[in-house]
This record gives structure tokens, C-alpha cells and sequence, in this order.
């Protein structure tokens, strides 16, 4: 038996999803102090509820699930752990059920700075039945003895438990323990004997320190959890910033005082129906710089621009922020010796268009609400349609809207003139109205069919498009976001993008082999292979949630088919 066997069991063990009776015995003898945690747990039912949900039972007919399950990658990865598992003498049902289908949790700690000898890490898993786990190691101790890789096995006590020595022939050992039914296993001595001192002395009748973490940060049930202390990582910040050049020191500094009031942090997975993958990050409000507590606590609001986003759009993301507060943090953020602030870029950019003494008051006026947008483009048209729109509001919204849409056009008359330069067609910027709403927009027969950049001022917002046809559909919104719950970011329907490419494969591939992306053949071929990857995918939405103590970030896929 080669390493190979100990490794493979042992990764795939952290890489697994338990219940919560389960968790918590594990998480009792595991170190607290560490800085990085990860728990997977229930991974028993999660595996039931996906292999007789409905998208089990309709992937394999799909052109991805048939490419993918008809794969010689998947013969070769099966059939190599045949015989890994043959000569464990268990099954992968057997794995699942009864050893690793509850939890599994691996924690670890780096070494000081300087000290990478310092690490520090253990396994623990709580088996359904402990006595196959144990029957699984017998096995492999033997395996590994008879193949020299061992030379001996060794019974040790401490704290009135038996642990055992597994004494390699390169002269290292690694140790492991059952203690209440939890596997402990770890290179390091200390750490098995650390964990029998914790199941001797801590309390079995109250939550562990950890599961308290979790609960804290809403991702105790989750099936795979990342939990970070950034306490045990303050050691490893402080020598970086210590050693940071002038360029990156201003950076760091500020990471480092938001880092000081970051209580605890996790990257989780949830399966249900969909999936979500999130980010959980819980703070001392009152140790955050005064620059910071507005972007990272404190209850969000949506844009109001996703009231007027169509409901077929195939991408789209909106949010709130102004301008000048964005231009101000990234200011703070990348100050440093003789270099140009964000805002001075802008000003020297867009001073001279704008007006330097009317760029303050345009800043202003924008946002903060803001989106943007992709939906199909209009009959006939393959291209689709591009929408950005931004809030211009405030005592400043007239003189704000006229500056920006003069300069807009100043734009479009330099595009249209160096685009004239070059071609025999020419383009034109025209103008129409739309009831009160003026559109201008470039025309002419050598624009694509459907692209005709436009800009236009409707109900309150800039709008930018490659579409006037998208301007005349935009529905200005009317109210106020209302803070708290959660606030959408972004969204990506692989449905509609999927219909989408389905009915304009032909013309896509034409279009972008006119413009010299490759041969239009195998741009067709290529549309097709995105298409079928999206049709297990329904759609995924980025959405955000805050509090006066933390803030979540949040992934959530939803497959065709339900996943439970």
C-alpha cells in the first residue's frame, strides 16, 4: 500500500459535506485558536437528496451531462479508485454512509512569521460507525507494514486515552486517536493529545466555541464552511506591513485597521434546491475606520434601476454608490508617494470636456443609482442590446444633465468623424424624440445590423445604449429602495442566454467572422458548445446583506432542474 491510499482517503474526506449533533462532536476537539477551519458536514443526506432529485435524473441526457459522464476522464478517475477502495476493503457507499457522511473538519494554523517548521493542523471526523472507520485503518497499517512504508505501530496513553504512533520507514510519524467516537489524526504529536485534553476537559452540555462562530456568522448549517480567525493571522499581517515599500505600505495600513475590527470570517456552501456559495464576514463596528463603516456594515439598499431592468435580460448588475464616495475610498486606498489620486485622473480626464469648474457639481449629481444591462436585440437584429443608465439628481441635476450630455455628444462627434476618416460609408449622428425624451444616436450602413450607439437624458437618468429601440423601452422607476433584506447585484439567466445564442447562432458566427475573431464555421461550432454548457443553468444572482455588525455576500445558482 503506497501513501497514496492514506492521502487519497484523507482529502477526500475534507472535501465532503453531517448534521448537527455530528458537527459539534467534532468541533469540540478541535483547536480554537487556529486561523483557518474547514467543517463539512451531512454530506450522507446531501448525497441522498442529489442523487433522486430531478436534475440527477435529466443531466445525463443532456449534451454536457453525455460529453461529461461518456468521458474517458470519468472511466479513468473511476476506475482508478477501484482499487484503492478494494484494498481498503469498503465500498463508496460504505465510505459515504458510515464514515464520512456526518463530519469531517480540518483545521490549521501557519507558523509564526519566520517559523514555517510552526504549522500546525489536525483531521478529525466523526464517523456514523466508528468500528468501520477503525477496521478501514487496521487495514491500511497492515498494507503500509507489509510494504515497508511503516515500520511499526505504537500504542501510546495520555490523559487516560490510548493513541498510536504510526512510525515511518523515512523516519517521520503521524499519530491518531478515538476519542468519544471522533477520529483524530495529525502529523503532529501534540495535536492528538491536545484533542484527548479537550474531550476530557470540555463541556459536552454547551455549544463549542466554533459552532458559536458559525451560528454568529449565519453558516452553521451550511454543507462546507471555510472559517477564518483573522486573530490567529494578526502575527503574519503586522510582519507584512512591516516590510512593505512606500508604494504598498498605504494600502496596508488601512487593510490592517479593518482587519483589527474583523471578529471572524467564513466562505460557506449551502445545497438545497440551488446552491449559494457565500461570503460572512462579522465586525466590531466600533474599531472601523470612519472611511470604512459605511461600505462594510449597516442595512443596503437596491438600486432603483432594477425596476426598470426586463425581465429577459441575459446579464445584468446594479447597485448604489456615488461617485465622489468611490472616488474618495480609492483615493485612500491607493495613496502613496508621487502618485495621481483617482480623482486627479478624472479631473485631468474629464475636466477639459466637462468643464474643470463644472466637473465638481457633475460628480455631484450622479447616482447613486446606477445599472447596466443586456438583453436581446430587437426581430431580426443578432446583435444584442447594450443599456447603462445613472442617476442624475439633486440641486445640480439641470446644469449636471446639460454638461454631461454635452460632452456626450462632443464623444459621439469624435467617434463618428474618425470612424468617417477611415471608411468610405459614412455614419451620421441623428436625433429623434421619443414623446419629451431626445435620442441621439450613430447611423449608417456600415454599423452592424442593430448597433447604433445612442445616448439619451429620460425621466431623471443618463442613459447610454447601443439600441435606441432600448432607450425607448427603459420605464424611468419611480420611488425610493427601501434599505434591508437582501439587495440584488448582479444577475445571469443561462436560459435566456441560451435561447438567445440557440436562434442567432448563424448570424453571430457571420458578424464576428467579418470582424476577424476566426472562421465563421467553427464561431458556429463554438456558440453551440456555450450554449449546451449553459442548459443545466438557469440562472445566478450575486446578492448582498448587511447589518450594523457584518455583511454577506452571496452566490446563488439555480440549476434547470431542481438539485433536492
Amino acid at each position: 500500500m503506497t501513501r497514496f491510499a492514506l492521502t487519497a482517503g484523507v482529502v477526500l474526506a475534507f472535501a465532503l459535506p453531517g448534521r448537527a449533533a455530528p458537527r459539534d462532536e467534532a468541533l469540540r476537539l478541535a483547536p480554537a485558536d487556529v486561523a483557518l477551519v474547514v467543517v463539512a458536514q451531512n454530506l450522507r443526506d446531501h448525497a441522498k437528496n442529489l442523487s433522486q432529485s430531478p436534475f440527477v435524473g435529466w443531466f445525463p441526457t443532456t449534451a454536457l451531462g453525455k460529453q461529461l459522464l461518456g468521458g474517458d476522464g470519468f472511466k479513468r478517475l473511476t476506475d482508478g479508485a477501484t482499487p484503492v477502495f478494494n484494498a481498503l476493503g469498503i465500498t463508496p457507499s460504505d465510505l459515504l454512509t458510515d464514515v464520512i457522511g456526518d463530519a469531517v473538519v480540518f483545521a490549521y494554523a501557519p507558523g509564526a512569521p519566520g517559523d514555517p517548521n510552526g504549522e500546525r493542523s489536525v483531521i478529525l471526523v466523526r464517523p456514523r460507525k466508528p468500528e468501520t472507520l477503525a477496521g478501514v485503518i487496521e487495514k491500511l497499517n497492515k498494507a503500509q507494514t507489509d510494504a515497508k512504508e511503516l515500520k511499526a505501530v505504537v500504542e501510546h496513553k495520555h490523559a487516560g486515552a490510548a493513541y498510536f504512533e504510526r512510525q515511518k520507514a523515512a523516519g517521520a510519524s503521524d499519530y491518531y486517536a478515538f476519542a468519544a467516537g471522533v477520529f483524530v489524526f495529525s502529523q503532529s504529536e501534540a495535536e492528538v493529545k491536545a484533542a484527548l485534553d479537550r474531550d476530557a476537559s470540555a463541556p459536552k452540555d454547551k455549544p463549542p466555541e466554533l459552532v458559536a462562530r458559525l451560528t454568529k456568522l449565519g453558516a452553521a448549517d451550511a454543507a462546507l464552511v471555510l472559517l477564518v480567525n483573522p486573530r490567529a493571522l494578526d502575527a503574519e499581517l503586522a510582519a507584512k506591513l512591516k516590510g512593505a515599500n512606500a508604494n504598498e505600505r498605504p494600502f496596508l495600513t488601512k487593510f490592517a485597521q479593518v482587519w483589527a475590527a474583523t471578529e471572524a470570517a467564513a466562505v460557506y456552501l449551502t445545497l438545497d434546491t440551488g446552491l449559494e456559495l457565500g461570503v460572512s464576514v462579522r465586525f466590531n463596528a466600533d474599531k472601523l475606520p470612519a472611511g470604512a463603516k459605511g461600505w462594510l456594515v449597516g442595512p443596503r439598499a437596491p438600486s432603483a434601476v432594477w425596476g426598470a431592468i426586463p425581465a429577459d435580460a441575459l446579464l445584468a448588475i446594479a447597485g448604489r454608490v456615488k461617485p465622489t464616495d468611490l472616488l474618495d475610498l480609492l483615493g485612500a486606498l491607493n495613496a502613496g508617494e508621487g502618485k495621481q489620486s483617482p480623482r486627479e485622473v478624472i479631473e485631468q480626464t474629464l475636466g477639459p470636456i466637462v468643464g474643470k469648474d463644472k466637473l465638481p457639481a457633475v460628480l455631484d449629481a450622479l447616482g447613486p443609482d446606477w445599472g447596466a444591462w443586456v438583453v436581446p436585440g430587437a426581430k431580426g437584429d443578432a446583435v444584442p442590446a447594450v443599456v447603462a443608465a445613472v442617476r442624475v439628481q439633486g440641486a445640480n441635476a439641470a446644469d449636471a444633465a446639460k454638461s454631461l450630455t454635452q460632452a456626450l455628444e462632443y464623444g459621439f462627434q469624435v467617434a463618428r468623424i474618425a470612424y468617417n476618416a477611415k471608411h468610405n460609408d459614412q455614419i451620421e449622428l441623428k436625433e429623434e424624440k421619443d414623446g419629451d425624451t431626445v435620442i441621439k444616436s450613430l447611423t449608417g450602413e456600415g454599423l452592424p445590423a442593430g448597433f447604433r450607439p445612442c445616448f439619451a437624458l429620460k425621466g431623471g437618468y443618463l442613459l447610454l445604449s447601443t439600441s435606441p429601440e432600448a432607450l425607448k423601452a427603459f420605464k424611468p422607476p419611480a420611488g425610493e429602495p427601501k434599505a434591508g433584506g437582501d439587495v440584488p447585484l448582479a444577475r445571469f439567466s443561462g436560459t435566456a442566454t441560451r435561447t438567445y445564442l440557440t436562434a442567432n447562432a448563424a448570424p453571430l458566427a457571420k458578424l464576428l467572422a467579418s470582424a476577424g475573431a476566426g472562421g465563421e464555421k467553427e464561431l458556429a461550432e463554438q456558440l453551440a458548445g456555450l450554449a449546451a454548457v449553459l442548459e443545466p443553468l438557469d440562472t445566478v444572482e450575486l446578492v448582498a446583506r448587511g447589518d450594523d455588525a457584518g455583511a454577506k455576500l452571496m452566490l446563488r445558482v439555480k440549476t434547470a432542474k431542481p438539485l433536492k
